[in-house]
């Protein structure tokens, strides 16, 4: 019996090959000559470290198709569609810039217009931008002209539901393998069409395109790209907070969610090419994942938002962890073990939920038994949360005082807890009144201090080279850095020890450097903070 050998050949000229692409280690060369020609004419564009996979179970996902190393760029993806948002103050249909308005020739405060359709824009450069000429060009033929009026500073208009979903439909004629590619995305919109927001949506959506624009599609593609938008589209964000859009990224997409993912991913440019960045080593065969939450919410909060809006329960390792990695961050003390009567073996005892992934399950306590319904701990987390929202954010007064007040009932890493020592980490050294320079020994210490339990948290909850974990150093590194150089000058340390701690803190801005350097506003920061370091350095000498 002859026995057949396969034999891998080369991807240029088919001959036995055994080097394969270092890249993505799918493709085989014969000589590196070879796989230099074959990477300049095609490959560099093909070689790939993931792929799409799926399954019965979660539908699409991705997974690693070779070792990928921490930092490391994954992809970069342009937007198959972008546009406002359903809900938005007003801002300009090309760029997204949210506007302000200026006296018109009546000496009434209007905004800049596209002199065709009458939507807000920035100027000229907008207004025949290519992303707004073919929805411009229909709003011209069916003679309509937008009304939105300057009421008020900050006022919000529902005119801008109508933006994103347009531009996918114009796509039919003009981009049909797109047009395609994003309808095959998931919409829930079965779900989706008898909630509130789409009853509302739903008439107001369906006339402009059909009546006002005379469109000829079914009322249910019309809702089901509205649906696609807000089951798939990333909240797309500028470094100034001046520009805030929605967008569709059609591989990025692919990414299953996780309450503890391995990226994190930032826009670059004016077109806002989407840049996957793996935060953690990520092993060949592991699958490639995002997060559709906030890393600091609680399970509670977290199941809820992806159950409400994105139509799934969440049951990954940390949803199903009572203690979220022992972070505790959505527990609360127990009131039994806890009392002034009570033996100091059960003190510090937590009430955690016997089945965290059924919101109505008890919570009970870890040491006496004690449990209360899980109806009270939903309540009372949302009547916590509505107390910190409404908090004065311009001074670190009422957030001292909400830890203060609730220290004896929250988990020192009860989410609310640290929503509200991350406001402080923030106000102290960046707040006017609150400059580094300006704060005493003691708020100097309690930043110091916030800044290290966040990293401790932030290492169990978003591990790895986070933009969370780089932008707690950088608090941490100028904190260290003032401290360090005010007890030089109070003769507190001498030169030597000085010099040491500053080498040692300067650990902190390079890895800080090295997880946001990557940022498109970040990297000339970085540069000039680092220089700065290296005179204070030079300064002790």
């Amino acid at each position: 019996m002859n026995t057949k050998v396969v034999t891998s050949v080369c991807h240029v000229c088919q001959k036995p090959a055994a080097q394969t692409c270092s890249g993505c280690k799918m493709v085989y060369y014969c000589s590196k000559e070879h796989q230099k020609f074959d990477w300049k004419k095609s490959h560099k564009v093909e070689c790939k470290p993931y792929k799409i996979q799926y399954s019965d179970s979660c539908g699409r996902f991705m997974t690693a198709t070779r070792d990928i190393k921490q930092g490391e760029v994954i992809l970069k993806e342009k937007p198959a569609v972008i546009g406002p948002r359903m809900y938005c103050k007003v801002q300009c249909l090309s760029c997204g810039r949210q506007l302000e308005p200026i006296p018109n020739d009546d000496g009434n405060m209007d905004f800049i217009r596209c002199s065709s359709c009458n939507w807000p824009v920035c100027g000229i450069d907008c207004e025949k931008a290519e992303v707004h000429r073919e929805e411009c060009k229909i709003m011209v033929q069916s003679n309509y002209k937008c009304d939105i009026k300057y009421e008020c500073p900050d006022k919000s208009e529902a005119a801008y539901c109508v933006i994103a979903p347009l531009r996918v439909l114009l796509m039919k004629d003009s981009n049909p393998r797109m047009f395609e590619s994003i309808m095959n995305l998931e919409s829930h919109v079965d779900q989706r069409i008898n909630t509130p927001i789409y009853q509302v949506l739903r008439p107001n959506l369906i006339m402009f395109i059909r009546q006002v624009l005379g469109m000829n599609f079914d009322d249910k593609i019309i809702l089901e790209i509205s649906s696609i938008f807000d089951n798939n589209s990333f909240d797309v964000r500028n470094a100034d907070k001046t520009k805030r859009l929605r967008a569709i990224y059609l591989l990025a997409s692919m990414m299953n969610h996780s309450c503890r993912p391995n990226t994190r991913h930032i826009y670059l440019g004016e077109d806002k090419t989407l840049a996957l960045i793996a935060t953690v080593h990520i092993a060949k065969g592991e699958e490639i994942t995002a997060t559709y939450t906030q890393p600091l919410w609680g399970t509670l909060d977290r199941r809820k938002f992806l159950k409400t809006n994105k139509y799934f329960d969440c049951k990954c390792e940390r949803c199903a962890d009572p203690t979220e990695f022992g972070t505790y961050l959505g527990n609360i003390y127990c009131t039994m073990c806890n009392s002034t009567n009570a033996d100091d073996s059960r003190k510090g005892a937590m009430l955690v939920s016997t089945n965290p992934l059924d919101e109505t399950a008890l919570w009970k306590c870890e040491k006496c038994g004690y449990f209360i319904q899980g109806r009270q701990m939903v309540w009372g987390n949302k009547a916590l949360k509505e107390e910190l929202s409404s908090l004065n954010k311009t001074g670190p007064q009422d957030f001292e005082h909400f830890i203060e007040k609730y220290k004896l009932t929250l988990h020192p890493r009860n989410h609310l807890l640290i929503q509200a020592k991350l406001a402080l980490m923030e106000i102290y050294g960046n707040y006017k009144g609150y400059s580094l320079k300006e704060l005493p020994e003691n708020l100097l210490n309690r930043k110091i201090d916030i800044c290290n339990e966040l990293l401790e948290v932030a290492e169990k909850l978003d591990p790895g080279w986070s933009r969370f974990r780089g932008s707690i150093l950088l608090e941490l590194e100028a904190a260290m850095t003032i401290k360090i150089k005010k007890e030089f000058e109070a003769e507190m340390l001498t030169k030597t020890e000085a010099q040491n701690q500053l080498i040692e803190n300067m650990v902190l801005l390079e890895e800080a450097t090295n997880i946001l350097k990557i940022e498109p506003h970040m990297n000339e920061a970085l540069q000039t903070k680092l220089q700065e370091r290296l005179s204070i350095l030079d300064n002790t000498k």
